[in-house]
């Protein structure tokens, strides 16, 4: 069970300061726009239009995973936030989906692992929460508790693998935004950058993906209840 729980920690610690990275940065970054006022939208279009990929379309995103490239569909998903927004993080957003695009049109393999990764990061994390509690609730702490803790840490663990991956993207999503010259002064470049090399942590924990998308329906609903 020691052994179990060693690993879990590990999982767990690695997770938190990927999201804790991945928000600080982001938050530092919200409030900067570019000039041109791009929207993550028109700089997701750009990208793939100037790298010559065809029948990629941008689409706002409604489910779990709101930014997203679904190589089945050849489709980048966007956050509505991100999708109409102008500031550094939507557009950093936006560029490094595009960079999946362009791994997916070069035939860059490890982008089907890093898809994957993701999926079941996100899908199977509040599952096995869900399980984990039940089996403290059942006292089955020595049987079925190890297992799943084992089964979080795989998930996890196997996501940070694929993180060169997403950084790939980024550095594919960057070659184009230089050629078309989106970027009006050094701090424009760096603010985008920063988000984009920031958001290869941002999948790491589940839970809070999950959690933040079911709040985001919750909060509306408590208030206007409070309000009637």
């Amino acid at each position: 069970m020691q052994i179990f729980l060693f690993v879990f920690m590990i999982a767990l610690a690695l997770t938190m300061w990927g999201r804790a990275r991945y928000l600080k940065i982001y938050g530092q970054e919200t409030e900067f726009s570019l000039k041109s006022r791009l929207t993550g939208r028109e700089i997701a279009e750009k990208i793939v239009e100037s790298r010559g990929i065809p029948d990629v379309k941008v689409v706002p995103g409604h489910g779990v995973l709101e930014d997203f490239y679904c190589p089945e569909k050849k489709q980048i998903t966007l956050s509505s936030f991100h999708y109409r927004g102008t500031n550094f993080p939507s557009l950093a957003i936006a560029a490094q989906q595009a960079g999946k695009a362009i791994q997916h049109f070069e035939g860059h393999r490890p982008l089907s692992w890093r898809t994957s990764a993701i999926r079941w990061t996100v899908y199977l994390s509040i599952p096995l929460l869900l399980v984990g509690l039940a089996t403290l609730v059942m006292g089955m702490t020595k049987t079925i508790l190890p297992l799943v803790l084992l089964a979080w840490s795989m998930i996890a663990f196997w996501n940070m693998m694929t993180i060169p991956t997403e950084l790939d993207a980024g550095e594919r999503a960057k070659r184009e935004l230089e050629k078309l010259k989106v970027f009006r002064n050094l701090d424009e470049r760096v603010g985008v950058e920063r988000v984009m090399g920031a958001s290869s942590t941002a999948y790491l924990d589940g839970m809070f993906t999950v959690a933040s998308r079911a709040a985001r329906f919750v909060m509306p609903w408590m208030k206007k209840k409070a309000e009637g």
